[in-house]
C-alpha cells in the first residue's frame, strides 16, 4: 500500500531530502512534493506541514533523486 511506502521513507534512517511524492492535481497536473513537507499519512490522506491535505488516491509515485521507487499500479517487492 502507498501509505506503507510513504511511512517507510518517513521513518527510515536515510535522508528524506532525497525523496519526493508525485501527486495529481486537478488544475496543475502532476506536481512533486518534497518528503520534508509531509507531516504524516493515514489510511486516506497525506498531511503536509502547511496544513494541506492530499487524498491518498491522488498519489502517483515516490521518487528518490528523481528516479521512481514506487508507482501506482506496480507491486513493490
Amino acid at each position: 500500500m502507498i501509505r506503507d511506502e510513504i511511512n517507510r521513507v518517513l521513518w527510515s534512517k536515510g535522508p528524506i531530502e532525497d525523496y519526493t511524492l508525485v501527486v495529481w492535481d486537478r488544475f496543475k497536473g502532476l506536481i512533486e512534493i518534497p518528503f520534508t513537507s509531509i507531516s504524516r499519512v493515514d489510511k486516506n490522506y497525506v498531511y503536509l506541514n502547511d496544513d494541506t491535505v492530499i487524498p491518498i488516491h491522488r498519489v502517483r509515485e515516490i521518487r528518490k533523486k528523481g528516479r521512481p521507487t514506487w508507482k501506482r499500479g506496480e507491486r513493490s517487492s
